[in-house]
């Protein structure tokens, strides 16, 4: 085997291990279905890059060919870096997180592997091997998701909605989505030759069906049907040459027309509402709690977009867009995104108008040659049908979630796939086969004895060195993270033989998992804001927690997420004039945010300032009225100033719910001594058969602040009757009622 046969053999397993990727699902690391998933693709790509960077300096017709798609991957890639390096988080712009694992690295790499495959799998049996390859890895993913759906393996996002080894049922299904359409696509391409075993793939793209389906997520859903009717509709359109085809599809397009005209006209039908799937596409609406989350962090998009209209705010930095133009009105949502949950407005955000437009130019590019290029008829109509259904379905999949690494690396295999078909054909080669062989050993013995050793070191080397800088040292830190915050392991053994945490040796290497890890040392720090954990302790992980966060600050001032954690933690350990100074910072960044101002509401509680609590608390449920946290705070600090009738005003905002029997708002009128009032709520609360043994112990002491120790004995006895675990605590409480020691 000559060296330029090694070199071609490294690149193909590289490039035919890449399907395999998504069934990677590391338990010894932080966010195992993203980080090992990427980790091994860049891995492979960029062994994949030495070799093929060797390769094209020994035989010249593995390098790269001009084509539309080519130029708009490299146009697209240029933009992007562009604004990445000008937007306003370079470096995570450019890295991205653990959560994520995108980032410019990401595209880089998807790009290069776009031009790999493109230059060496240069016949379409090569690429048939490798779209072959991913649907049996498809049909393994199928195979773990059907194992969930009958009960043999936990679903990890939620509880009925598969998830398979992509750990996201919206991942999961437009991977199916894709496989479905390339099964189909390949039953009419290269299973022609092969009259029998041809409809396995029907079969394979059922199966995936099934599992898009059971994933129970609407807009991929959306996204096949709207493909299948495309499909139909062009094959009815175009399909001349194929008159049985032509009268299916026709007749397909009608289908598929009364079928949805149908569901509309059922939706509220029992059949459809108690199917998850069909459920949840039926209740969308423009009152659907999802639906208008969507369009909130939208029109919060739009907004963003409009300050940095040409190359956005570089990757990864959603999350300045949403603190800043929040809308008080979701306050049932996440506390943070960070992705708009739309494709396209994620790249208006993060490359402007010119992001999104080198975006789209891939689906431009990719639709030219498919339907208007000299060379389209490589295909036919059929499959040039297919395609464009499954390239439909995908478009539509993004206009409701946002992309990640197993759908950019089947999409980018499909580009690669049409580069391959319509590149410009390279420098004419020797007529005769036997001669190129020839001609290119002569070629390598020549390189052998020289520059072919020479450069062969240099690439390895400078191949070692980006796996291990890019690759090997990220996943040492995320592993290091997984173990820093297990309880048996948050402390290694220092040099002085004292315990030391082992999260600061962690971020001493300042890697891009550093914020992160700085957010996991916040959880553990505010976890020892305990007067039972040892001072020495709590002092080690406050002056740790304060270091990192307030360096990060000072590279970072406008990251309201960073701010607020800083804030949450000096107000756990009581440095509440720190804390109060790092909310209102948040404020200044998200002013219609309410977090920090029922932050800062409980803080001024706690230190006495009654005013000041209700003046913030009052600030946060007056940008929305109905959030229930905001009403209950503003409520209580109403009656902590005994404004009892300002309080009811708010309480009647909410009749129907559990908001004036909240804990805090009896524990409010019990410390004002309004035990009347404390009496009302608790036995309305029991009434309603909402209340529970404690409630109980409420209402003792009411009566006890009225003087009816009677009745308070009478609750203690019914709160022990209720609730077993409160005997010893109801006993203690009536021998103090009766005086006794």
């Amino acid at each position: 085997m000559s060296f330029r046969d090694v070199l071609r053999f490294v690149i193909l397993a590289a490039l035919f291990v890449t399907p395999f990727v998504c069934l990677i699902v590391p338990s010894s690391m932080f966010f195992p279905f993203i980080t090992g998933k990427n980790f091994t693709f860049r891995i492979l790509v960029e062994i994949a890059l030495g070799a093929w960077v060797l390769l094209m300096f020994i035989d010249a017709k593995y390098r790269p060919r001009f084509s539309f798609i080519l130029g708009a991957a490299g146009t697209f890639l240029a933009v992007i870096a562009l604004a990445d390096f000008m937007g306003i988080n370079p470096y995570r712009s450019f890295w991205s997180n653990y959560e994520r694992m995108e980032g410019l690295i990401t595209h880089i790499h998807l790009f290069f592997f776009l031009l790999i495959a493109g230059s060496v799998f240069a016949t379409e049996r090569m690429w048939n091997w490798f779209w072959n390859t991913s649907l049996l890895v498809s049909l393994f993913v199928a195979t773990n998701a059907y194992g969930q759906l009958a009960g043999w393996g936990a679903v990890h996002q939620s509880v009925n909605r598969l998830d398979a080894t992509l750990g996201n049922s919206t991942y999961l299904a437009v991977y199916a989505l894709f496989h479905a359409f390339l099964a189909m696509f390949l039953f009419f391409r290269s299973g022609q030759g092969f009259p029998r075993a041809r409809f396995i793939y029907p079969v394979v793209a059922l199966i995936n069906v099934a599992v898009l389906y059971f994933t129970h997520t609407r807009g991929t859903t959306l996204g096949l049907v709207g493909g299948i009717f495309l499909t139909f509709f062009l094959i009815a359109l175009f399909g001349r040459e194929y008159p049985k085809a032509r009268k299916f599809t026709a007749a397909g397009v009608v289908a598929v027309l009364l079928i949805v005209g149908s569901f509309v006209m059922w939706k509220d039908a029992a059949w459809i509402q108690n199917d998850l799937t069909l459920g949840r596409i039926a209740d969308i609406s423009l009152s659907d709690t999802t639906t208008q989350s969507r369009f909130m962090i939208w029109r919060m998009s739009w907004e963003g977009w409009k300050e940095h209209p040409i190359l956005g705010w570089g990757q990864d930095n959603f999350l300045y867009v949403f603190a800043k133009h929040y809308n008080p009105k979701m306050w049932n949502q996440e506390p943070w995104f960070d992705r708009s949950h739309d494709v396209f407005f994620d790249w208006l955000i993060a490359g402007g108008a010119l992001g999104l437009l080198s975006y789209l130019s891939l689906f431009g590019a990719a639709l030219y040659y498919l339907w208007f290029a000299r060379s389209r008829h490589h295909l036919s109509v059929i499959e040039r049908s297919i395609l464009t259904g499954m390239l439909a379905g995908y478009f539509v999949h993004n206009i409701f979630v946002f992309d990640n690494l197993i759908s950019y690396l089947v999409f980018f295999a499909f580009l690669g796939y049409l580069h391959t078909l319509h590149a410009q054909t390279p420098a004419a080669h020797p007529a005769h086969p036997e001669h190129r062989e020839k001609k290119h050993a002569k070629h390598e013995e020549e390189l052998e004895t020289g520059d072919l050793l020479i450069a062969a070191a240099i690439v390895i080397a400078i191949t070692a060195g980006t796996v291990y800088a890019v690759n090997i040292r990220n996943i040492k830190a995320n592993i290091a993270l997984i173990n820093a915050i297990r309880p048996e392991s948050i402390f290694i053994d220092g040099a002085n033989g004292q315990k030391e945490i082992a999260m600061e040796a962690l971020l001493e290497r300042r890697l891009f998992g550093t914020g992160e890890a700085r957010e996991q040392l916040a959880q553990l720090a505010l976890q020892t804001a305990d007067p039972r954990v040892p001072e020495e302790i709590r002092r080690k992980f406050f002056d740790l927690t304060v270091a990192e966060f307030e360096e990060d600050i000072a590279n970072d001032p406008t990251n309201v997420r960073t701010i607020s954690f800083l804030a949450t933690v000096y107000a756990r350990f009581g440095v509440f004039d720190k804390a109060l100074q790092y909310f209102e910072r948040t404020i200044e960044l998200a002013p219609k945010r309410q977090a920090p101002y029922l932050d800062m509401a409980e803080v001024y509680s706690v230190m006495g300032n009654r005013a000041g609590s209700e003046e913030a608390a009052r600030t946060a449920y007056l940008l929305e009225p109905s959030y229930t946290e905001a009403a209950v705070a503003y409520a209580s600090a109403l009656i902590y100033q005994k404004k009892f009738d300002e309080a009811e005003k708010v309480l009647l905002g909410f009749p129907d719910s559990a908001v004036p029997y909240d804990g805090r708002i009896v524990n409010a009128y019990g410390n004002v001594g309004r035990y009347d009032k404390v009496v009302v709520l608790v036995n309305e609360k029991i009434a309603k058969g909402t209340g529970v043994g404690r409630d109980y112990f409420s209402l003792a002491g009411a009566y006890s602040g009225l003087g009816d120790s009677a009745k308070a004995a009478e609750a203690i006895t019914k709160a022990m009757e209720v609730d077993a675990s409160l005997k010893e605590q109801g006993e203690q409480m009536l021998k103090q009622l009766r005086g006794e020691k």
